[in-house]
């Protein structure tokens, strides 16, 4: 039933869900149904005309995806209305900044050729670009000192527990475990700046940006490919790390640049020419990854592939991970039963209370705790302003670096793509066209300040923005408070580590791995074709065996194989609708 699923935008989109637990589709649902529900009055004869010669297009017109002609309102068909009383019904069309059909060989209708020469929809030919009016509208709001402190703290306490998690994702391999505790002091260091840059230079003061799961894998595979390359030199462990380290920054700032020219060059449209099933296929193998890490952090082995799983069978290693294996499958059973931004951070403080009381139980010290595996053991930490210490840039063995080339091509375009899907969230929140190419930019920046920083990968964080804009946050210093907490752990003068049980971070992983593998090997099934289905099964399972680069590009082979054989691989829109559709997504 078309009027009763809003799916113009397509089921990967709107079902796509963070570890928080929410979707597009949690949206304004009232606002949603309403639309669907309700159809506008039909404006009389002489209240309508059209400019295209009364050209008009069948109701039976397919839009892709459930969207057809019969779900757009027939205002939508051709150019604008002459209404009277009926004006509030009377779209505002506004074209977007990054999509721009023009560019994509599209013929623009007179009206939309109008609007892309700078014309308004409404007539009106001020020149007002969409960042200007953003700036204006929220210069315009003010959010209490209090209320932005409040859902500051609220924010950390969701997000950096999983930046944290990320950090033993990215540098998972066994050779990093001792140094885990400043590796993480890092990631931390990295998710502070992306939020003090996207504070500052976002066109959303209610903006929430962290290091992010898209280029989580690429990092991680180009760290232990780096490891490798340096053990087959022969060099010390200190160039290691500074090779690992400094290299993988510098593969942030590098992705950065690459989205600014990007945006800069209002490419953004271009780089959502990927598969949304070859995308669908990589997010199940994100959640896969994740689990995987998780399991052998927690068990203290080190596994790099289903060739190695045998490892979790060993007595010892079944012990230590059941705990956080039973803590994972509790947090997304929490998470998708009582969908509310408190259920996260309530049962991760739960699992902590749960570890402490069993040693109090038991009565088992921290240390023999630590001694029995249940946490993990590290160097001594230094002070936080030796964080940076690994970062020697003349222990680089820079000849290693140049063999990731293809590795970062592919993590750029995951990430530009992500970091789309994300704007496109806050975008329909909103219910206002966003500049995709600012926004890109805004994202390139964040990256490259973190890259020069020793950072990582980052992007917005949309379901905590989204969470944020509808708590009324019109305030930056939302953002500045969550960097300063987070930062705050950083600086202080003992070992966080040395406190948290490893299945604390597994627990955490194991919730991503079920919660993106649920989604986009068991719940997509019903939400695409069955040849999409295949794209995503068999991309998941060349990323198993080719490797995050190769697997990807032999997705996107087998995709365009599909296609070219006829199957139905689920494209969204034809050429002849893309005006309507356009026409539709503008007006929610």
């Amino acid at each position: 039933n078309p009027r009763s699923s809003p799916l113009i935008l397509g089921p990967d989109l709107l079902y796509r869900r963070t570890p928080s637990g929410l979707s597009l589709m949690d949206l304004t649902p009232d606002a949603i149904e309403q639309q669907h529900q309700q159809s506008p009055p039909q404006p009389s004869a002489e209240e309508v005309y059209y400019q295209d010669n009364d050209q008009h297009v069948g109701e039976n017109g397919d839009a892709g995806y459930g969207s057809t002609m019969s779900t757009i309102p027939p205002q939508l068909y051709n150019e604008p209305l002459k209404t009277t009383e009926d004006e509030q019904y009377m779209p505002t069309l506004k074209e977007s900044q990054s999509c721009n059909i023009a560019d994509l060989g599209i013929e623009l209708s007179p009206h939309q050729q109008y609007i892309h020469a700078g014309g308004m929809p409404n007539g009106d030919t001020s020149d007002k670009t969409l960042l200007q009016e953003l700036k204006e509208e929220f210069a315009s709001q003010q959010t209490h000192p209090l209320v932005s402190l409040l859902y500051g703290l609220v924010n950390t306490s969701i997000v950096l527990p999983v930046v944290m998690s990320f950090g033993s994702i990215i540098y998972h391999d066994d050779f990093f475990r001792p140094y885990l505790s400043v590796l993480m002091k890092l990631t931390v260091v990295s998710g502070a700046i992306h939020q003090i840059t996207f504070s500052t230079v976002s066109s959303l003061p209610f903006a929430v940006g962290q290091v992010q799961d898209a280029g989580l894998i690429f990092l991680s595979a180009m760290a232990r490919d780096i490891v490798v390359r340096c053990k087959a030199l022969g060099v010390d462990d200190v160039s290691i790390l500074a090779t690992t380290t400094i290299g993988l920054s510098l593969f942030t700032a590098v992705l950065g640049a690459a989205l600014i020219v990007i945006g800069k060059f209002k490419l953004a449209s271009y780089c959502q020419l990927l598969p949304s099933s070859v995308v669908g296929g990589y997010l199940a193998y994100i959640g896969f990854f994740c689990g995987q890490a998780g399991l052998a952090l927690m068990a203290s082995v080190d596994v790099t592939g289903l060739s190695q799983w045998y490892k979790f069978l060993d007595p010892r290693a079944l012990t230590l991970l059941a705990p956080g294996v039973v803590g994972g499958c509790f947090i997304y059973f929490m998470v998708r039963t009582f969908r509310h931004m408190a259920v996260l951070p309530s049962t991760i403080a739960m699992l902590m209370v749960a570890f402490y009381l069993t040693l109090w139980a038991t009565g088992m010290s921290v240390e023999e705790a630590t001694r029995l595996g249940w946490i993990n053991q590290t160097v001594e930490t230094p002070s936080w302003v030796h964080t940076w210490d690994f970062l020697q840039m003349d222990k680089v063995v820079w000849r290693v670096l140049p063999s990731q080339t293809f590795t970062i091509i592919a993590m750029i375009s995951v990430v530009a793509l992500s970091s789309s899907l994300d704007i496109a969230a806050i975008e329909i929140e909103m219910k206002r066209p966003l500049d995709y190419n600012h926004e890109l930019t805004t994202v390139g920046f964040s990256n490259i300040v973190s890259g020069l920083t020793g950072g990582y990968t980052g992007s917005y964080i949309f379901s905590q923005t989204i969470f944020s804009l509808r708590m009324g946050i019109r305030s930056r210093a939302m953002g500045y408070v969550i960097a300063a907490v987070s930062l705050v752990t950083v600086v202080l003068p003992f070992n966080v580590l040395a406190f948290i049980p490893n299945f604390f971070f597994g627990s955490l992983l194991m919730m991503i791995c079920l919660d993106l593998m649920f989604e986009w090997l068991i719940d997509v099934r019903e939400k695409v074709t069955p040849a999409e289905y295949v794209v995503v099964i068999m991309t998941f399972c060349l990323l198993q065996v080719l490797g995050v680069e190769f697997g990807i590009v032999a997705g996107i082979c087998l995709y365009v194989v599909i296609d070219k054989l006829g199957f139905d691989v689920g494209k969204e829109v034809t050429t002849e609708e893309e005006d309507d559709v356009m026409a539709a997504m503008n007006n929610y």
